[in-house]
């Protein structure tokens, strides 16, 4: 079943004795979302099955998150596709719930996309980046830019080192 992340919710009201719990299935629709003032785009909807279990004083969710997230490069700023397969984990404390049979999960959701998006998105590991001099996508064309840095609090112990090499 296709549902839009908005509309995330699940009807607990069955679930009434300890130990019982129901199987979830669905296609979540998610519009662009914005972390770490980034956008990160998902092209199809992602899977999500889920299996919730009832305790004493909390409803446990477990499950997996699977699809594809389109991200941007670090080195090169390319958009590349992120496979994504998560494993959800997650208690649910009955006293926090307002309404058993309108459950909001997609905080839930996108909480867990969020932990799985990597600190730096690389779109591979050999991916050069760009030119600090000119911009240029090294992984599309090679430059001619000095990219040799130096740096002038160093430069005494250049001279010491050209003072070795003349010995």
């Amino acid at each position: 079943m296709k549902i839009k992340l908005a509309q995330l919710e699940l009807d607990l009201s069955d679930l009434e004795e300890i130990g019982s719990s129901k199987e979830i299935n669905f296609q979540v629709e998610i519009p662009e979302l914005k972390f770490r003032s980034k956008e990160i785009l998902v092209p199809r909807p992602l899977d999500l099955d889920i299996t919730v279990y009832l305790a004493n004083e909390s409803y446990f969710v477990s499950g997996k998150l699977q699809g594809e997230l389109t991200l941007e490069c670090s080195r090169c700023l390319e958009e590349f596709a992120y496979s994504i397969e998560l494993k959800i984990e997650e208690e649910l404390e009955k006293a926090d719930i307002r309404n058993i049979q309108k459950v909001k999960i997609s905080d839930l959701v996108k909480n867990n996309i969020f932990l799985a998006i990597p600190i730096k998105p690389l779109c591979s590991q050999e991916c050069e980046g760009l030119c600090p001099e000119c911009g240029q996508n090294l992984n599309k064309k090679q430059c001619d830019c000095d990219t040799e840095t130096f740096d002038p609090r160093l430069a005494d112990l250049e001279k010491f080192f050209d003072d070795e090499d003349d010995k």
